[in-house]
C-alpha cells in the first residue's frame, strides 16, 4: 500500500479533488496543492492507531463465537466469507490456486495505475477501466456464492 501510495503521488496519477474539472472531465491545469507526504501518512497512521483502539476494544467487549463444537475426525470448517473465493479455486484447482490467485489480483491492483493513463476523471469517460474493474468484482462475488451452493472437498490427507 505504501509503495502504491508513492507511486500515486509522484506520477501526480490523481490531482487533488478539489481542483476543478472542465466540462470534458479532465481535471482543470491549475497547480494542485500539495504538502509533503509524510503529512499524509501520519493522519493515516493516527487513524490506523484510533482504528486499532476501537476493535481491540470492542474484541474485549464483544467477542466473536469461536465455532460449532468439533467432532473428532470429521473436517467440516470454512474459512471466513472474505476468503470463500480463494476456498472456492482450491475446490477446483488445489491448494497451489490460492497462492496464484492472490498473486494475480494484487498484480492487477498495482497494474492499474500504469495501464489506466487517461487524465479523464469522470468515470463514464472510462469504459475500460470500469468494465474491468466490473469483471473482477463480479468474478470474486460468483466465486464467493459458489461456495454456498457446491459440495465441500474434503482436504485431509490430500
Amino acid at each position: 500500500m505504501t509503495l502504491h501510495g508513492l507511486l500515486v503521488k509522484r506520477h501526480k496519477i490523481s490531482p487533488h479533488p478539489s481542483l476543478p474539472a472542465d466540462v470534458s472531465g479532465e481535471q482543470a491545469a491549475a497547480v494542485e496543492p500539495t504538502e509533503p507526504f509524510t503529512h499524509h501518512l501520519r493522519r493515516i497512521g493516527a487513524f490506523g492507531l484510533v482504528l486499532a483502539g476501537v476493535l481491540g476494544i470492542l474484541a474485549v467487549f464483544l467477542p466473536p463465537p469461536v465455532g460449532a463444537t468439533p467432532v473428532a475426525g470429521i473436517e467440516v470448517t470454512r474459512p471466513p466469507w472474505n476468503f470463500w473465493w480463494l476456498y472456492t479455486l482450491e475446490d477446483w484447482f488445489g491448494l497451489p490456486a490460492i497462492l496464484f490467485a492472490e498473486i494475480a489480483f494484487f498484480l492487477f491492483l498495482a497494474a492499474v495505475p500504469f495501464v489506466d493513463r487517461s487524465r479523464n476523471r469522470l468515470w463514464r469517460r472510462r469504459p475500460v477501466s470500469i468494465a474491468a474493474g466490473l469483471l473482477l468484482l463480479l468474478s470474486i462475488l460468483t466465486l464467493t456464492l459458489l461456495i454456498l451452493v457446491l459440495p465441500v472437498k474434503e482436504h485431509l490427507g490430500a
